[in-house]
């Protein structure tokens, strides 16, 4: 769990690179890892009212956001290299600003409390 100082510290960090809007708050945090193809980037993922935010990697430098009206499903999925055998998983299937459906993998511990926690955000909004 993230110190009041250190939730204040990354709502401004997250504002200030526009990754997350003035009228929201970080709600919820748990570390994890985004994979892409071969790589994987140790990070963060924040939950706000509005969206999912993962930054991770050098200075932050991997970003992504995943606003809730915007993902269409969530659920398991194994990660990893070239064998993805580690059941840590999440895939996110979002549209992105271009309209283009995408699939992000993202990991973290107790993946089944943060499905049914994201799957809780996305369906609030419908």
């Amino acid at each position: 769990k993230l110190s009041e100082a250190k939730v204040k510290e990354w709502a401004e960090a997250l504002r200030s690179r526009e990754l997350m809007g003035e009228d929201e708050t970080i709600i919820e945090h748990t570390n994890g890892d985004c994979w892409e193809f071969l790589s994987q980037t140790r990070g963060n993922i924040f939950f706000t009212e509005k969206s999912m935010i993962f930054t991770g990697g050098l200075l932050g430098s991997t970003c992504y956001v995943y606003p809730y009206d915007k993902i269409t499903e969530v659920k398991k999925c194994n990660v990893g290299g070239l064998i993805k055998i580690i059941p840590t998983g999440i895939k996110v299937t979002y549209e992105n600003e271009k309209g283009k459906i995408k699939k992000s993998r993202l990991s973290t511990l107790k993946r089944k409390d943060w499905i049914e926690y994201i799957n809780g955000k996305v369906s609030g909004l419908n």
